[in-house]
């Protein structure tokens, strides 16, 4: 073994345990967070297979294509489509809470 190979292996062990620290933290301060990492983290995919959506015809020329998605790629693309979502909706929230927190602010004449 390579001893670059295992401090580049452990760096980013480190990078990652830092992470996940970070986002406990969040998660603590956050219900929202937390209910929407809760909900990603218990998502079950079958890798075997998927079901394809769209109308006769888009599903047809896919297939007469041979350009049907492989099952890897489909759960990468809803995991990253949830993991935006999710983002939209807690940015959302960190809105909210701070259009809220500049109106009370403001009605207590601050």
């Amino acid at each position: 073994e390579k001893p670059g190979a295992m401090l580049v292996q452990n760096g980013e062990i480190n990078a990652w345990r830092d992470l996940k620290k970070d986002e406990k933290a969040r998660e603590e301060k956050d219900e929202i967070r937390a209910a929407l990492n809760y909900y990603t983290s218990n998502l079950n995919f079958d890798p075997d297979r998927f079901s394809l959506t769209g109308t006769k015809e888009e599903k047809s020329k896919l297939i007469r294509a041979d350009s049907v998605p492989d099952v890897r790629s489909v759960i990468a693309s809803d995991m990253g489509l949830r993991y935006l979502l999710r983002n939209d909706v807690l940015t959302a929230c960190d809105d909210a809470r701070a259009e809220l927190k500049y109106l009370l602010k403001l009605q207590d004449g601050g």
